[in-house]
């Protein structure tokens, strides 16, 4: 067995782990299954929805228009890139859900299918990362973007390893977007 197989041998086995805890904890913590299942379904429409107002602010004027301008375009284009890149992965590695192979009902209503990378994890971080220069909403999505990747393992549509593999993709595309987005802007 080589290096690579211990590492997922030992990914699966604490993925494994962490999603029994979790769903040990449903029938005790109602509330919290509640708004994590809420974070779960609307933060991505709620992310939008603030991404629509910091556009916004491009149009209603700021001191530099342009710079704003290539921000927000550079989040978009990270959330783009993003579902590009990890699309294809997730039909190459064909990983299952957790509730495909596990014996329960997620929290949330979901479809079968591929699970590993997270495009929602992806996404929303690559949205928050490419916003990295909106001052004022940066640091709200980005907290918006880490309460979506917690949900989303919480109700079991996720193993660990999908959301953190999700979100350190859209990371790196979200921050390289958006420091091309800061280099054209300047020109």
């Amino acid at each position: 067995m080589g290096l690579m197989d211990s590492f997922w041998a030992i990914c699966l086995h604490v993925d494994n782990w962490v999603t029994r805890q979790i769903e040990r904890l449903w029938p005790k913590w109602t509330f919290v299954n509640v708004v994590m299942v809420v974070v779960a379904k609307y933060t991505p429409i709620a992310m939008l929805g603030l991404f629509v107002i910091a556009a916004a602010d491009v149009i209603g004027g700021t001191s530099d228009e342009r710079m704003t301008f290539f921000r927000a375009g550079s989040a978009i284009v990270a959330a783009v890139v993003i579902r590009l890149i990890h699309e294809p992965i997730s039909r190459l590695l064909a990983r299952p859900r957790p509730f495909d192979t596990e014996p329960f009902q997620p929290l949330l209503a979901h479809d079968p299918g591929d699970s590993f990378p997270s495009n929602h994890a992806g996404g929303a971080m690559a949205l928050a990362c490419g916003a990295s220069g909106l001052s004022g909403y940066h640091t709200i999505l980005l907290v918006m973007a880490i309460c979506l990747c917690i949900s989303r393992v919480y109700c079991g549509l996720h193993y660990m390893s999908d959301v953190v593999v999700g979100a350190a993709g859209g990371i790196c595309v979200g921050l390289i977007c958006a420091n091309l987005a800061a280099s054209l802007a300047w020109w």
